[in-house]
């Protein structure tokens, strides 16, 4: 029962990883994030259902009717790594709707919102960061090679501040959008699709002490800010390899990429003057990950 505590523990991070913060004033599935939010449920519904299935179907009660659990060589696993993110320098695009600037002398708009509509803040940098996750998964019996896994990970990257020259220029305006430094917190869930390969096989471990993988599966993302939050969906791809120590303990390392499109980041201020609005953006990510993983054919540990 310990280790069906710990799996609903993890459950629960999942579910609060895909749920971002929304605002009071606009309705769940009517205000300006309704797709992600709608995109959100289904996604979350479909997590839960197969998870609640996968439990009943291997509960005690169901297997002394006579399902049997341990068909094969799959199995079920429980990881947390850490390792570096990277994300590569972007261009933030300011939205047709971006606010003028206000006069630092008059304290009025400086020619209207035409002035930072459509520009674009060239070659934003962002700092190398640390960031750790879970991962719970499930090797099928029947065909060991593929698997599916659910993940969650945290990992935060600086921005320095003073760069993404704004082009064109602004008359009277910053030349850079960043006049402080800022940071990106990234929120993500995953599911993948999981296909391995043994080597080195045994009379321990059946299917093979090394096991070089590959994963593909859709994502929600949530980056906070310093002056908001950001969301969407993504899509992640990752390749790795797993050594068995024992058959349950093993070691891996991966490396992960991720996508989202057209994030909005609302409210944002540049270079600390005037009014703020939104920018948008593509965040490709770069995951490399190191950690260890606990793997056990029987759901209960009965």
């Amino acid at each position: 029962m310990r280790r069906m505590a710990i799996i609903l523990m993890m459950l629960g991070c999942l579910a609060g990883a895909s749920q971002p913060a929304f605002s009071a004033k606009a309705g769940f599935f009517t205000g300006p994030d309704k797709a992600f939010n709608i995109s959100t449920c289904i996604y979350g519904t479909i997590g839960f259902a197969t998870m609640a299935y996968y439990m009943y179907k291997n509960s005690p009660a169901q297997r002394a009717k006579g399902y049997p659990e341990e068909l094969g060589p799959g199995e079920w696993y429980l990881a947390a790594y850490t390792g570096v993110s990277y994300l590569p320098s972007a261009d933030w695009k300011f939205a047709n709707d971006f606010p003028a600037p206000l006069s630092t002398v008059t304290g009025l708009p400086l020619g209207g919102a035409a002035q930072y509509a459509g520009r674009t803040a060239k070659n934003i940098e962002y700092k190398p960061g640390i960031l750790g996750g879970i991962k719970f998964g499930r090797f099928l019996d029947a065909y060991p090679w593929l698997g599916w896994e659910m993940e969650t990970s945290f990992s935060r990257n600086r921005i320095r501040g003073d760069q993404g020259s704004i082009s064109p220029p602004v008359p009277g305006g910053p030349a850079n959008l960043m006049g402080g430094s800022d940071w990106f917190m990234i929120w993500a869930m995953q599911t993948n699709l999981v296909a391995r390969y043994g080597f080195l096989k045994d009379k321990e471990v059946t299917f093979g002490r090394l096991q070089p993988y590959v994963g593909i599966g859709p994502g929600l993302e949530i980056i906070y800010c310093r002056w908001d939050s950001a969301k969407n969906l993504a899509i992640e791809t990752m390749g790795g390899v797993r050594y068995m120590f024992t058959p349950k303990i093993a070691l891996f390392c991966e490396y992960k990429f991720s996508y989202q499109f057209a994030v909005e980041y609302q409210n944002f201020i540049p270079a600390k003057y005037g009014y703020g609005g939104t920018m948008t953006f593509d965040v490709p990510h770069h995951r490399f990950v190191l950690g260890v993983s606990y793997h056990f054919k029987s759901l209960y540990g009965n």
